[in-house]
């Protein structure tokens, strides 16, 4: 049965027209959207390299925040430390969790912010990937299974209506983090499943790009050649990747030259790591993932080993004030990792934000 329509919600007020620093967000014929040459994201045929960071609202109580009509202001905030870390692309997540009871696909109060941080951003020359993943959370919520293909071809016949004009859509992350396949069954399972919702988008849209969502967990079950197998689908435009151990790090040469066979380029949509390792230097005890190393050494690691294998971009885990030894968010708070996605930024630090603001 389809989802219902939900009327777009109008552009905020105040908001400057898109900058001039990537094209294609100014532009809306079908070819400004972002394009791929085979090892690049591409802008109006011009390279073109994204840094960034998840939106995930931790500090004001994570999805449920996104059911909130006073979360635009959480958005700006949150653009803005991304210009203050030259950061021009931003991973919406997380809409709805897999606990609370009562969650609709069609809250008109989700669609609204989501509407709103994709006009905030194009106003401030920020793509965004735009994260599926929470769908399955919602369906788990409801007691259903989270890959029933019915259900996501509503719902995404019903995101791809509302976003496929969008000039701020960078590409349609599908569903991250799956659990990896340890039969020949589970795996044709997913495989099923990352076919299908790739057909049902590059139906209704076949100007934006898609990925699978990060995979994680690559080296597991490598007799099943299960994650090559699925990124080599023709839907998926991107090779899309996930860094939180030593072992994803040992494996990022493999995946590099993965994507150079099949003609796609790697993007690095999700990395980090808590804060409890220390923020330079190492805090001690016990090694996170195999690393044995501080938050902004881990950074740096992944930024230069990516940009060493071409990797066409960086998403990390996650903006955001909260401070904690579990928490993973990066600010001035923080402020050997915040130097160092600073330093990486793909575009020009802001000098500050707008006045009345602060970062943190």
């Amino acid at each position: 049965m389809p989802l219902p329509t939900i009327a777009p919600t109008p552009a905020p007020t105040g908001v400057p027209a898109a900058v001039a620093a990537a094209p294609c967000l100014a532009g809306t014929a079908v070819g400004s959207r972002l394009q791929t040459n085979g090892t690049s994201l591409m802008c109006e045929g011009v390279p073109l390299a994204l840094t960034g960071f998840t939106f995930y609202p931790a500090l004001i109580g994570g999805s449920r925040a996104w059911h909130s009509s006073n979360f635009p202001s959480y958005i700006d905030h949150v653009l803005d430390m991304g210009a203050a870390s030259g950061q021009n692309v931003i991973r919406a997540t997380d809409e709805w969790d897999r606990h609370t009871p009562g969650q609709r696909v069609d809250d008109p109060v989700v669609w609204a912010n989501m509407d709103y941080l994709m006009t905030a951003a194009r106003a401030r020359g920020v793509f965004v990937v735009l994260d599926l993943t929470a769908f399955r959370w919602l369906l788990l919520s409801q007691g259903r299974d989270g890959m029933d293909l019915g259900a996501w071809r509503s719902f995404i016949d019903m995101v791809t209506t509302r976003y496929k004009d969008s000039p701020a859509l960078a590409f349609y992350s599908i569903a991250g983090e799956p659990t990896p396949p340890t039969t020949t069954a589970q795996f044709q399972t997913m495989l099923a499943f990352y076919t299908a919702t790739s057909q049902e988008i590059r139906k209704n849209d076949p100007d934006h790009l898609i990925s699978t969502g990060g995979l994680n967990h690559m080296q597991d079950h490598p007799e099943l050649s299960w994650w090559q197998t699925i990124d080599a689908l023709p839907t998926f435009d991107l090779v899309t990747v996930e860094t939180y151990s030593q072992h994803d790090l040992n494996l990022m040469p493999a995946i590099a030259e993965y994507g150079k066979s099949v003609g796609k380029p790697v993007f690095e949509e999700e990395f980090g790591m808590p804060q409890g390792n220390g923020d330079g230097a190492f805090a001690g005890g016990a090694a996170y993932n195999g690393l044995s190393t501080g938050r902004g050494p881990f950074f740096e690691s992944v930024y230069q080993a990516g940009r060493s294998l071409g990797y066409a971009g960086f998403i990390f885990w996650n903006m955001g004030c909260q401070m904690g030894s579990g928490s993973y968010e990066v600010s001035p708070k923080t402020p050997a990792v915040w130097s160092v996605v600073s330093r990486n930024g793909a575009v020009a630090v802001a000098a500050a934000p707008p006045a009345g603001r602060s970062i943190c």
